[in-house]
């Protein structure tokens, strides 16, 4: 039994790796501080994006209509390097009223879990927290 148990340990603990939803500490547009891991339990479309990057003014419209369509996905908008009221005044301007959940990443703590190669980007988790892929621009799952 020992052996075995020396043999699974390792395993298991690759299998526990950063690619997941990570407990990193982000904001909601109320200022309120909740953490990335705590959205696991559904599938989670992450649209990182930035006010500087280009096209995302065309897919945070997109990003309601997909939040509708995909119910069993938990849809949020990630914006890194701002500030919430940066948000904010984003989605005035823009005209977007949610139905998505936002959060905001002023010191992009997720690139230190998984890297952010794209802005803005998508990222797909499954129920667990588990990362699955990533994808430039929006991606509609």
């Amino acid at each position: 039994m020992s052996r075995l148990l020396i043999v699974l340990l390792p395993l298991l603990l690759l299998s526990c790796g950063d690619e997941k939803l990570p407990k990193i500490p982000v904001k909601t547009l109320d200022n309120k501080t909740v953490y990335l891991s705590d959205y696991r339990g559904k599938d989670v479309l992450l649209y990182v994006w930035s006010r500087t990057c280009a096209g995302h003014t065309k897919d945070l419209k997109k990003l309601t209509q997909i939040a509708e369509a995909k119910k069993d996905y938990t849809i949020i908008s990630y914006a890194v390097a701002m500030e919430t009221q940066d948000v904010v005044r984003s989605y005035k301007e823009l005209g977007i009223d949610g139905g998505f959940v936002t959060l905001v990443d002023t010191g992009v703590r997720l690139n230190d879990h998984i890297p952010i190669t794209f802005l803005p980007s998508t990222y797909l988790f499954d129920k667990r927290g588990r990362f699955l892929r990533a994808y430039p621009g929006l991606y509609t799952p």
